[in-house]
């Protein structure tokens, strides 16, 4: 015999935690950085999705990029390689800069897939690979930095601005030519990607 109320309080009970369960699963998604489709935006926080040995790469560099790169890691230590897929700017250098040295400290390479962009932001996070790759026709764009008050490009070059730059990229093995090219490959506040002969010439891809 069951009792009259035993049967639809269970089912009701379990109905109440499914949903329960549900809603923290979503608003989990929501902290990954991705909407409820999985769909990661340009201005989302940068998530890593594992692939065997590699992990794909969408999303904006942030002050949680560190962070979520120290955890990938630690839960995958197989990975080998950071694939950007799309990654689209960067809310500060020193944000991207402490995200970028960890691909050191951990020995991963950077890749562009064929289909994969990177915007000009986000070319300083892309050079701090151990190695640094870039399948044809992948998108690695360069043009001149803005801080808010200015662009790189109308300083001079003895302005202790560029300092920092072009340590940067001295550390990672680019020449300093570099450095004042990507600054006038495009009109003052666009972008342009690099030719494959300009990735090679100047050091940005490795192998």
């Amino acid at each position: 015999m069951i009792k009259k109320d035993s049967y639809p309080m269970q089912c009701y009970r379990h109905a109440v935690a499914c949903l329960t369960l549900l809603a923290a699963l979503l608003t989990l998604g929501g902290c990954m950085g991705g909407n409820s489709n999985g769909v990661v935006a340009d201005d989302d926080s940068a998530t890593f999705t594992v692939q065997g040995t590699t992990a794909v790469m969408r999303g904006m560099i942030d002050r949680s990029t560190a962070s979520a790169i120290i955890e990938l890691m630690t839960e995958n230590d197989q990975v080998r390689t950071i694939s950007m897929q799309r990654v689209t700017s960067s809310a500060g250098y020193r944000e991207l800069r402490d995200a970028a040295r960890l691909l050191r400290d951990y020995r991963l390479t950077t890749h562009v897939p064929a289909d994969g962009y990177i915007s000009q932001d986000a070319l300083d996070f892309y050079i701090g690979g151990w190695k640094r790759t870039a399948a044809q026709g992948a998108t690695i764009a360069v043009g001149s930095w803005f801080d808010g008050d200015n662009y790189g490009v109308d300083l001079p070059r003895h302005n202790s601005l560029h300092y920092g730059y072009l340590t940067w990229f001295r550390e990672n093995g680019l020449p300093e030519d570099f450095y004042w090219f990507s600054l006038n490959a495009a009109p003052k506040g666009n972008e342009r990607p690099l030719t494959r002969e300009e990735m090679v010439r100047y050091r940005v891809v490795t192998e």
